[in-house]
């Protein structure tokens, strides 16, 4: 089971590592295009710049280390969602888990309409939108997701807090080099 987490300010460090370690093709699936570490660390830059526009949320493994990131920017109060999973990881549920993570938040903030690419060869991405209810449409030679999401509930709410708490003490119990729920790892 993974637990995505909103990151912290000063972890957008993590995020930046995560963005530079993606091999070619995944950098490729994430932004849309072929992008250097240069581009990457001016994306990251603008990020450190404004970071209130965009809310992240992070999967790491057991060397704390970002393997799954959302990204959701919102501009106009409309939202634009961006994936990326490092290659080792794919495949594993990491990509669902995180979209549905985004979706969630959006809803319980009330950021009910936006985009995200998704590239046409990019088959697990597409099946995700498909799962999840993004409706995708052919835009310029490549796909585009529109979202538009269904209003929150009582239960979005509470769903929002609960993973928030869960995602807080996963936090602490990794930190603290504990296994949930909180036993010590060498008792």
């Amino acid at each position: 089971m993974y637990t995505p987490r909103l990151i912290f300010t000063y972890e957008l460090e993590k995020y930046r590592q995560h963005l530079l370690s993606l091999d070619n093709e995944s950098r490729v699936l994430r932004f849309g295009y072929p992008i250097s570490n240069e581009n990457i660390n001016a994306f990251c830059d603008t990020i450190e710049k404004n970071p209130k526009e965009h809310t992240i949320f992070a999967i790491e493994n057991a060397a704390l280390e970002f393997v799954g990131i959302g990204h959701i920017v919102v501009v106009d109060e409309k939202m634009e969602l961006a994936f990326s999973v490092l290659p080792e990881y794919q495949g594993q549920g990491i990509g669902n888990t995180l979209i549905r993570r985004c979706i969630q938040w959006c809803r319980a903030n009330n950021i009910l309409q936006g985009c995200m690419v998704c590239l046409s060869k990019n088959y697990a991405m597409r099946h995700l939108c498909l799962k999840n209810g993004i409706h995708i449409h052919n835009e310029f030679g490549e796909l585009m997701g529109d979202i538009v999401l269904d209003n929150p509930t009582l239960s979005t709410y509470v769903s929002e807090g609960v993973d928030l708490n869960i995602a807080a003490l996963d936090y602490m119990s990794k930190r603290l080099h504990f296994s949930w729920p909180f036993r010590p790892q060498n008792a």
